[in-house]
């Protein structure tokens, strides 16, 4: 009896343990690498003299852009309610969803509103309807009312900018 006591506070340590790393690991990858007077920079640092694409022009010319790494500023449409692991940039009539680089990092739940300028690999993809709905579930809204479109437009950040946190 005294050897499944023992057994069971251990395995209850270990778990503990665990959890905690696993809990450090998330608060990490949410630090911004660059903090300003009005701004937080996620992954890596922000390059100076970019130039800038608006959001609508990278999708209306995604032929020209798709693969390559751009820069683009605009305004936080949605963010993922779950973790902050994507965001939505409008662009005029369509939207672009931005992820990031290898799922390094992420930006606060409660972004949308601000201002953002970003740089990463501009990707269109075809979207299956399950992937729309997941989409719209992890946003927070009703998957149900999901409408299916045929394109998805993509950036895959390395580094994002938000002002005004």
């Amino acid at each position: 009896m005294k050897y499944l006591a023992t057994l069971i506070v251990g395995i209850l340590f270990i778990a503990n343990i665990s959890i905690a790393q696993n809990t450090d690991e998330v608060s990490r990858l949410a630090e911004p690498v660059e903090t300003g007077e009005n701004y937080k920079v996620y992954g890596s640092e922000f390059a100076e003299n970019t130039q800038f694409f608006a959001p609508g022009y990278l999708v209306r010319n995604s032929n020209i852009f798709k693969g390559q790494k751009v820069a683009t500023k605009g305004v936080i449409k949605q963010v993922c309610q779950k973790k902050g692991c994507f965001f939505m940039l409008s662009a005029g009539e369509e939207n672009i969803r931005v992820t990031f680089k290898d799922y390094n990092f992420f930006i606060p739940t409660d972004a949308a509103g601000s201002q953002v300028q970003l740089t990463g690999v501009f990707k269109v993809k075809e979207l299956t309807e399950e992937q729309a709905k997941h989409y719209a579930e992890d946003a927070g809204e009703d998957p149900d009312d999901v409408e299916m479109t045929e394109k998805e437009y993509t950036i895959v950040a390395n580094s994002v900018k938000i002002f005004d946190l």
